[in-house]
């Protein structure tokens, strides 16, 4: 494998705060995202977001070149519920994509996002989806009758109007019976069916990100150049970008963002 391109930075100007995470071994390159936090539960001391991302790193320090998908992920699903004093409640939880140079395979669960010989795939959740379409209207609706886009950006009257239905997302982790169902590592039972799967071959370019960037480009300048365009255009990503969160004030981005790119 050679790596061309890698970066990680934190939605926060404390990058100790960055749920995001990378992995790069001789078995395996990994893009790791803690999902968000809804609430100040800790574990570890860490946010739910970034302690899941952690243990999927040792997870992945710890195993096999030639171990299969389905019994990694589950690995780190069983680190992840160790978490827990009891059954496992959502906070902690991880999105993944991961390239098993034994298998010659990319992984993913979740929403993170790849290019593979410049073919794009993502992984958006339907809920996601249909929430951000809401924050968007309530935003687009509040600047109809005079609120300026700098309130907002101190108040995000959009995001707080979802954080209800957030907050109850992690009811639908890991369903198959229901439409808003969605794959992650969040200490509950997961289908190893719901574990994206991408075959490569040698001499492929691969690109693995984290959701953190609206769109991704082959280069990381593009893919840089492409957010900056979001961050100053709409910043509260609720127009050209429509996202479940905008850029906070003091903020560096909406989101944490991770990049690497590599030849197989």
């Amino acid at each position: 494998m050679i790596i061309n391109e890698q970066f990680i930075m934190g939605k926060h100007p404390d990058q100790s705060l960055c749920e995001d995470a990378i992995f790069i071994s001789d078995d395996f390159i990994a893009v790791l995202d803690g999902v968000t936090s809804k609430s100040d539960k800790k574990f570890n001391d860490m946010s739910g977001g970034k302690a899941a991302a952690q243990i999927a790193i040792d997870v992945l320090k710890s195993a096999p070149a030639n171990i299969i998908k389905a019994e990694l992920f589950q690995q780190i699903n069983n680190a992840v519920a160790s978490l827990y004093n009891g059954t496992p409640t959502g906070e902690a939880a991880v999105c993944m994509i991961v390239y098993s140079n034994h298998h010659k395979e990319v992984w993913a669960i979740g929403d993170c996002q790849c290019i593979i010989n410049n073919k794009s795939y993502t992984h958006e959740k339907l809920i996601d989806k249909e929430l951000s379409e809401l924050r968007s209207r309530v935003i687009a609706e509040a600047l109809k009758n005079g609120t300026t886009i700098t309130e907002i950006a101190e108040n995000d009257i959009g995001r707080q109007a979802i954080m209800p239905q957030l907050k109850a997302q992690h009811q639908y982790a890991n369903r198959t019976d229901h439409p808003y169902g969605y794959a992650v590592l969040n200490g509950t039972p997961i289908d190893p069916e719901a574990i994206v799967t991408y075959a490569v071959k040698n001499g492929d370019m691969v690109i693995l990100a984290s959701d953190g960037y609206p769109r991704l480009f082959d280069t990381l300048q593009k893919s840089e150049d492409y957010l900056a365009h979001i961050l100053k255009t709409d910043p509260m990503c609720f127009n050209e970008y429509k996202s479940s969160k905008g850029l906070k004030k003091g903020n560096l981005s909406f989101d944490d963002r991770t990049y690497i790119k590599f030849i197989v």
